[in-house]
């Protein structure tokens, strides 16, 4: 009885002592945890300090070269465009912030921009009442590759030569194209905003247009917000026109200011561009 009650006691002991021992134990381990915890916490707030304040010199910086761009943006620009008359291109959907950078170019250059002319896609001549009526106003078969090519082909000659200037109008009231201002007569060349189509479609409105100006030696250049896709200035490049990719910010509308000039290129910061502006 003595041996049973010797080996309880015994048993209880060393069950008493594993579980003092765990406590301590665990008690150690979680006091060692905490103090790393409350190392790698403060060595976490010391870098988001060192960031944030990084953060704030480059905002900082950044806010700087802004006010610069802007600032200076009238000594870069001034008399450039003398009294030159430029007609802007667009989809029927323009990005209306890019397009106001364009006018603000043209504008602030001394040119003006008497007519913006939105273009429609190529799916227009598949209308069966549209096609058959422009094949009889032009004298062509009713085949919507011929009366498309005719098409865009009168509308740079207008922009040209200003030769019969009522053919807009009638292409505007048919919704080929839509009209917002005057052409007052020939202008000295025009600004593409890319793309008319969807970029795997250029092939439909895009590069028939800028063959038209090729084919009647007239300049046209292509440009693009910053936030556009790359497909359209690239492939207006490989057709051999002029291209400002970021023409919705103050180096874009010097660029294209430039351009207009004489200054022939592709500029902006996307896979078309060759380099920001013009060299001096």
């Amino acid at each position: 009885m003595l041996d049973m009650r010797y080996h309880v006691i015994s048993l209880v002991a060393v069950f008493l002592a594993l579980g003092i021992g765990i406590l301590l134990g665990t008690t150690l381990v979680e006091r060692g945890l905490i103090a790393e915890l409350r190392s790698e916490t403060e060595s976490l707030q010391e870098t988001f300090s060192e960031v944030k304040d990084k953060n704030k010199s480059l905002n900082d910086d950044l806010n700087f070269y802004k006010g610069y761009t802007t600032e200076s943006k009238p000594y870069m620009m001034a008399d450039r465009l003398p009294e030159r008359a430029f007609v802007v291109i667009t989809g029927m959907e323009p990005d209306e912030n890019t397009l106001e950078s364009i006018h603000d170019a043209i504008i602030s250059a001394g040119g003006n921009v008497p007519l913006t002319i939105s273009m429609s896609t190529a799916a227009v001549y598949e209308e069966p009442a549209l096609l058959q009526g422009l094949a009889q106003a032009f004298g062509l078969p009713a085949e919507p590759g011929v009366v498309k090519e005719r098409v865009l082909a009168e509308v740079v000659e207008q922009l040209k030569n200003a030769s019969n200037p009522e053919v807009l109008t009638m292409l505007d009231q048919v919704g080929v194209i839509q009209m917002k201002g005057v052409l007052p007569g020939p202008v000295t060349g025009a600004v593409l905003l890319g793309s008319i189509e969807e970029a795997d479609v250029l092939e439909g409105t895009d590069l028939p247009l800028i063959r038209a100006f090729g084919a009647a030696e007239f300049p046209v250049v292509g440009v693009s917000g910053l936030e556009a896709s790359d497909v359209a200035m690239i492939t207006y490049k490989k057709n051999g026109i002029s291209t400002v990719d970021h023409v919705n910010t103050v180096p874009g509308e010097v660029a294209l200011v430039l351009v207009l000039q004489g200054r022939s290129g592709n500029y902006g910061s996307g896979r078309a561009a060759e380099q920001i502006l013009p060299e001096p």
